[in-house]
């Protein structure tokens, strides 16, 4: 991809932006990539919000057997049981993290497919057509200065 203040190059087709009459850009309908990429951000939130819930029900359940046992004696088991969760709670921080990352990676590239399209000659054509919003808009914006500067 590249972009002058005379040349429009995405992939191996170029256009000088003198025959650009109009640019302007549209959303269409998803492809399955698109669905997939909403389906598996949906799946990872309500993971993150069962993870929460299981925690609180371990915490509780933790609690309760500390206090049994301390009603019958030294609570060794449970002392054994919360420094393994304890362990295993050093690794919860990266997997939120992961998935925290991933949800909003999706969120960046947004829900639709997004089109650029020229008019040129006196014909429409399309220039790029992409399902990664955060790519999509820095292009469209570097045309957008070209064109302005031409």
């Amino acid at each position: 991809m590249l972009v002058t203040t005379t040349l429009l190059r995405i992939d191996s087709r170029s256009w000088r932006l003198a025959d650009l009459e109009y640019v302007w850009h549209k959303e269409t309908r998803p492809d399955w990539r698109v669905v997939s990429r909403r389906a598996s951000r949906g799946l990872l939130n309500v993971l993150l919000i069962l993870s929460l819930f299981a925690g609180v029900i371990v915490l509780i359940a933790v609690g309760s057997a500390a206090y049994l046992e301390l009603q019958l004696g030294f609570p060794r088991n449970t002392l054994i049981a919360v420094a393994i969760l304890l362990l295993l709670a050093g690794l919860v921080p990266l997997a939120w993290e992961w998935a925290l990352s991933k949800v909003d990676d999706t969120y960046d590239k947004g829900d639709s497919i997004y089109e650029m399209w020229a008019r040129t000659h006196g014909a429409e054509l399309m220039l790029l057509r992409s399902n990664d919003l955060t790519r999509f808009s820095k292009i469209y914006r570097a045309v957008q200065r070209a064109l302005e500067e031409a």
